[in-house]
C-alpha cells in the first residue's frame, strides 16, 4: 500500500520532534548529575528541569520555522543537522533573555547550562543520523522527493532522484487531457519537485502539464548555462525554469487539513438529523441507491469518486457527466429536484472530506467528460489543470461569486476558473472562513437545477 507524502511527513516531524525533546530532556539530565551530582538538581533547585522547560518549546517553535524538521533530512541530513542546530543555539539566546530579564540568572548554574546545551547539540545531530539511517524501517515507504521526467534528452541524475523515461510511462504533455494528467500525477508519484529534461519545441506542452501537479514543477534548459545571471533554479548544476510553484507549504496543509476535518466532523454531527432525513427521503421515493457516485477529477489530476445524495431516476443516471442537469431536466426526481435546489445533494462530500479526497473550500471537482459548450474543459484554457494543483472543495470562491450552474458557454468556464486560480494563489485560512460564512448565503440559488 502506498503512503501518502503527508503521512510519511507529518510521521518524520513526529518521530523528529519526540526524538529531539528526549535528546534534550536527558541532556539537561545528565548535565545536572555531571555538574550536581544529582540528576534532578538541588533540593529546590531543579537547575536542568528548568532550563528544559524553558528550551524545550522555544527550540521546537524555531527548529519547525527555520527547517530542521521535515523530509528533507532523508536527501541532506548535513542540513537538516546545521538547521537544528541553529535552532537550538536562537532557543539558548532567547532562554538568555528570558533568564535575565526574569532576574533568576542567581538561581540556575551556569555550568549546568553550557553542559545542557552542549550534550542537546549532540543528542540531536544524534537523532537526526539515526532517522536518516533507520527511516525506511521506522516510517514505511519513504518517498524521493526529486522525480526526474526525460522527454528525449538525457541529462545527469543523482541516486536520490527517480527518472522517468516519458515515453515508456506514456506520457506525452501535448495531449492535454484527463488520462495524461492522471498518468503523470501517477508516474511521479509522492515526488515535491518534477523535473523535465525535454527538447525546446515541447517545453510549453511541459510547462501546461507540469501545472495540474501539487508539486513543484521545473523544466531543464542547458541554453541558459551561458547565462549565469539570468539562472532561476539548478539541479546538479544544470540550470532550470520553474513553470509550476506548488500552492502550500507543508505547514500550510497541515492547517488546512485540520481546518477540514474540524469542520467535516462538526458538520457531520450537526447536520445528521438532515442527512438521514434526505436518505429516507430518496430511498422511499424512488428506487436505486441513495448515494450517487461518479468519478471526478481532484489533486493531482487523480481521479476520485465524489458522494451525493441520488437526484436522478437510476436508470438514466449519469456515470460520466456526458449531459449536464440543466433546468426542467426530466430526469430529476421530485425529491432530488428540492436537494439540487436546496444544495443538500451535496452534504454527503463531508465524507469525501473526512477521507481526504476533498476540502471543505476550493475549486469544485469536474467529470471528466464535462463541457463547456461544446469543448472540453481544458480545450477552453490552457490554465485549466493549473486547478487541479490542490484538493477539490466542497465550496469555493467561484461558487459564492455566482459562478455554477451548467456552463452552456466557454465564458462560463472562463468565469470560475478565473475564480479558482485567485484562490489556488492567494490562499489563507482566514479567506476559507469567509468562502464558508458567503456560502451558508447561496445555498439556495436561481442556477442550482
Amino acid at each position: 500500500m502506498t503512503v501518502s507524502k503527508e503521512i510519511v511527513r507529518l510521521r518524520l516531524y513526529l518521530l523528529c520532534l519526540t526524538g529531539d525533546m528526549a535528546g534534550l530532556f536527558l541532556s539537561f539530565l545528565a548535565a545536572n548529575y555531571l555538574v550536581l551530582g544529582a540528576l534532578w538538581g538541588e533540593p529546590g533547585k531543579p537547575h536542568g528541569l528548568i532550563m528544559f522547560a524553558m528550551l524545550a518549546p522555544l527550540y521546537a517553535i524555531l527548529g519547525v520555522q527555520g527547517g530542521a524538521y521535515g523530509i528533507h533530512s532523508f536527501e541532506n541530513s548535513r542540513r537538516g543537522i546545521v538547521r537544528a542546530l541553529l535552532a537550538l543555539a536562537q532557543a539558548a539566546l532567547l532562554m538568555l533573555l528570558i533568564i535575565y530579564f526574569g532576574k533568576i540568572a542567581e538561581k540556575l548554574s551556569r555550568l549546568t547550562l553550557l553542559m545542557g546545551l552542549g550534550l542537546s547539540a549532540v543528542a540531536i545531530t544524534l537523532v537526526r543520523f539515526a532517522i536518516a539511517r533507520l527511516g525506511v524501517t521506522l516510517l514505511g515507504e519513504v518517498p524521493h522527493l526529486t522525480a526526474v521526467i526525460l522527454d528525449g534528452v538525457a541529462i545527469s541524475t543523482a541516486p536520490h532522484m527517480t527518472v522517468i523515461e516519458a515515453k515508456a510511462a506514456d506520457l506525452h504533455p501535448e495531449r492535454h487531457d484527463a488520462a495524461m494528467a492522471e498518468r503523470l500525477a501517477a508516474a511521479v508519484g509522492m515526488a515535491e519537485r518534477v523535473i523535465v529534461a525535454c527538447p525546446l519545441d515541447r517545453m510549453d506542452d511541459w510547462s501546461i502539464a507540469l501545472k495540474s501537479l501539487a508539486a513543484r514543477g521545473e523544466i531543464v534548459v542547458p541554453e541558459l548555462l551561458r547565462f549565469a545571471p539570468a539562472r532561476i533554479d539548478e539541479m546538479d548544476g544544470q540550470p532550470t525554469i520553474v513553470v509550476a510553484g506548488g500552492p502550500f507549504q507543508f505547514r500550510d496543509r497541515i492547517i488546512k487539513r485540520l481546518f477540514d476535518i474540524t469542520v467535516a466532523g462538526a458538520a457531520s454531527i450537526l447536520l445528521s438529523p438532515v442527512l438521514i432525513a434526505a436518505a429516507l427521503a430518496v430511498k422511499l421515493t424512488s428506487p436505486g441507491p441513495i448515494l450517487f457516485r461518479q468519478p471526478r477529477i481532484g489533486r493531482d489530476a487523480r481521479a476520485f469518486s465524489i458522494l451525493k445524495f441520488r437526484s436522478m431516476r437510476s436508470d438514466v443516471t449519469d456515470l460520466k457527466a456526458d449531459r449536464l442537469t440543466a433546468r426542467d431536466d426530466d430526469r430529476l426526481t421530485p425529491v432530488g429536484r428540492f436537494l439540487r435546489r436546496t444544495s443538500i445533494d451535496e452534504l454527503p462530500q463531508l465524507f469525501n472530506v473526512l477521507i481526504g479526497d476533498m476540502s471543505i473550500v476550493g475549486p469544485r471537482p469536474h467529470a471528466a467528460a464535462a463541457k463547456a459548450g461544446d469543448s472540453l474543459y481544458w480545450e477552453v484554457d490552457a490554465r485549466y489543470w493549473e486547478r487541479h494543483c490542490i484538493k477539490p472543495g466542497m465550496t469555493g470562491l467561484a461558487q459564492v461569486r455566482g459562478h455554477r450552474g451548467a456552463t452552456d458557454h466557454h465564458q462560463d468556464l472562463i468565469d470560475r476558473l478565473q475564480s479558482d486560480l485567485e484562490y489556488v494563489t492567494r490562499w489563507s485560512i482566514l479567506r476559507d472562513i469567509r468562502i464558508i460564512v458567503a456560502t451558508i448565503g447561496v445555498l439556495v440559488h436561481h442556477k442550482a437545477y
